[in-house]
């Protein structure tokens, strides 16, 4: 994602460069899939039977499905542009930050939806149709659930690792939520192992309250013998200050 931030920090044409290279693929896909929409003209990959071997190639399209492709490009570089950033910062209020994800996740299931669409509209949908629901569900229970399951079960354990870094600088952890699929994670995954992000809200021994993002990680590098787990702080904001104890005075 752009970080307009820093253009405005910076205020440079080196760092406008730097920031549109680095999200070429998205702003590419996004503008093409604006033009599909707009002439219902466009060009979308289809597999194609060879002599020997099937290949894929630009199948030039028209109409409804020209138009579907447009929304699939355009979702497709969207999810992909809201899936990198820096973490947001804590004058971005709750709405935004929801706003945000149902964004970049509708994003997501839109382009899904229209990928399966450009299928049924050129005459290789998948019938579904004949199958019974409770098969269905099962189904999409074994396939997806049990992923979760486990990436849930890891989660638990390296929330434990960011409670026991704060209890190691003496802080008092009061909230630590996990964040699937973080889009601030990526562009600190190089060498990082299994990053799993939190939202962390402790005390420190002072009485001063901190809100930040941090993710837990394995470095195999540092340790290659057993992949110890690391927590890498991205932020870190001092928000507020925990109300002093009463003290009850009576007359002696």
């Amino acid at each position: 994602m752009i970080d307009f931030q820093r253009i405005r920090q910076e205020r440079s044409g080196k760092r406008i460069i730097f920031e549109l290279l680095g999200n070429i693929l998205q702003l590419l896909l996004m503008g093409y899939g604006l033009k599909c929409l707009i002439t219902l003209h466009g060009r979308l990959p289809t597999s194609v039977q060879g002599e020997i071997y099937r290949h894929y190639s630009l199948m030039p399209v028209t109409g409804a499905l020209a138009a579907v492709a447009g929304l699939l490009y355009f979702a497709l570089g969207l999810f992909i542009f809201l899936s990198d950033g820096p973490p947001p910062r804590e004058d971005f209020g709750w709405l935004c930050r929801l706003g945000r994800g149902l964004l970049r996740w509708g994003s997501l299931a839109l382009a899904i939806c229209c990928f399966f669409k450009a299928q049924e509209l050129k005459g290789h949908g998948i019938n579904l149709s004949g199958l019974p629901v409770q098969f269905l569900f099962i189904l999409v229970g074994s396939i997806v659930g049990f992923p979760l399951l486990l990436l849930w079960l890891a989660a638990v354990y390296d929330r434990e690792q960011v409670k026991k870094d704060l209890w190691m600088r003496q802080c008092r952890p009061l909230h630590v939520w996990w964040r699937p699929a973080a889009y601030w994670i990526w562009r600190f995954w190089a060498g990082r192992w299994t990053p799993t992000g939190f939202r962390v809200i402790y005390a420190d021994s002072s009485g001063f309250v901190h809100k930040g993002y941090c993710f837990v990680y394995r470095s195999f590098q540092s340790d290659p013998n057993w992949g110890r787990l690391r927590v890498m702080w991205l932020s870190d904001t001092v928000t507020g200050q925990l109300p002093l104890p009463e003290v009850w005075v009576h007359d002696s």
